[in-house]
């Protein structure tokens, strides 16, 4: 039936993902709280390097993931030498309908994937915010040496509603660049070892959510606009897409921090574009409007009341003598 694994002070439940080096299962701790622990085999490497190569990234990666709240929190890694595998046990990612209420095995994760199943294109204005967050937590993760390599939307989770880099299992060193890593379509010709590259994904990532379209279609954009909410938004992002995927890569953005600056400015020009996620900008934006209409129709009666006493005090009035009939009625009563 397969290998069975001793992961101390957890239950393996079910297994929830299944990749090349290993699997991920639904876990739960002694305390009754779930996690999800991914095994990594050395067994499944046709080289013990890589094997090595993993462990240590993911050694140097759970002493930074707690760091920043766009990445997955490790929180513990594990080895058994005997059995020829590691482990890590990480926070678990939303379900898909309960979130983190879980109550039992029947768990669906919530990726960025599962989203655009459930929902379709999401948003232009929510693909931006989305996007940026995400530019942040790849940044972080830049600015502390270590590359992702496999950005794409079934890596991308929510916990708490949070957006978070997952499936860390691939993330390395700097400048280590390789052509046989990552998921095709979200690689650029020169390989993943850069931070760039990194930035190269991430906009495949926000084309593909923002238009429907599988990421190999890029730069197509959809024919019709039916079905997709905010088109004009999605032609304000469209030259950043085309910017973080060009071909070369002294066409594209330095860094991450620059995307994410770059897709901030696309929702900055309002009042609400400060630290609020779409929908309250929407929110406030209705609230506003609200206010707006509720103020000019209390200026209306103001502007009603004021009028009306002032034409009853105007025909109420009795009619003074002008200043010609005054010098004419004299002249008249002279002549007589």
């Amino acid at each position: 039936m397969g290998t069975t694994f001793n992961i101390p002070d957890y239950e393996l439940v079910i297994e929830i993902a299944r990749g090349s080096y290993g699997q991920v299962w639904l876990a739960r701790s002694v305390l009754g709280s779930w996690r999800a622990v991914k095994i990594v085999q050395l067994s499944l490497f046709e080289d013990p390097r890589p094997y090595q190569r993993e462990f240590n990234g993911i050694r140097h990666y759970e002493a930074l993931s707690r760091g920043h709240d766009g990445l997955i929190d490790v929180l513990h890694v594990g080895r058994n030498e005997a059995e020829g595998y590691f482990y890590y046990v990480m926070e678990l990612a939303d379900d898909q309908v309960v979130g983190q209420r879980i109550q039992n095995a029947d768990y669906t994760p919530r990726t960025l994937q599962s989203e655009m199943s459930a929902r379709g294109p999401l948003p232009a204005e929510e693909c931006i915010d989305l996007g940026a967050q995400l530019a942040d937590s790849l940044n972080y993760l830049h600015q502390n040496g270590l590359v992702h390599r496999d950005i794409k939307p079934s890596n991308i989770i929510f916990v708490n509603g949070q957006p978070k880099l997952a499936d860390i299992g691939l993330v390395a060193g700097s400048g280590m660049s390789s052509f046989s890593t990552g998921t095709l379509g979200f690689l650029p010709s020169e390989g993943t070892g850069g931070s760039d590259a990194d930035v190269y994904a991430l906009g495949k990532v926000l084309y593909e959510i923002s238009t429907g379209k599988d990421r190999n279609a890029f730069p197509d954009l959809p024919a019709s606009a039916r079905g997709l909410s905010g088109r004009e938004k999605l032609m304000q992002l469209n030259p950043l897409l085309l910017r973080a995927c060009a071909s070369d890569d002294g066409d594209r953005f330095e860094t991450a921090e620059d995307f994410a600056n770059a897709l901030r400015q696309l929702n900055a020009p309002s009042a609400f574009a400060g630290p609020f996620s779409w929908r309250e900008r929407r929110l406030i934006a209705i609230a506003a409007a609200l206010a707006l209409l509720l103020v000019l129709s209390d200026a209306l009666l103001i502007y009603l009341g004021t009028r009306q006493p002032t034409e009853q005090t105007f025909t109420a009035e009795p009619l003074a003598p002008s200043a010609v009939e005054a010098p004419l009625q004299g002249k008249y009563e002279s002549d007589d």
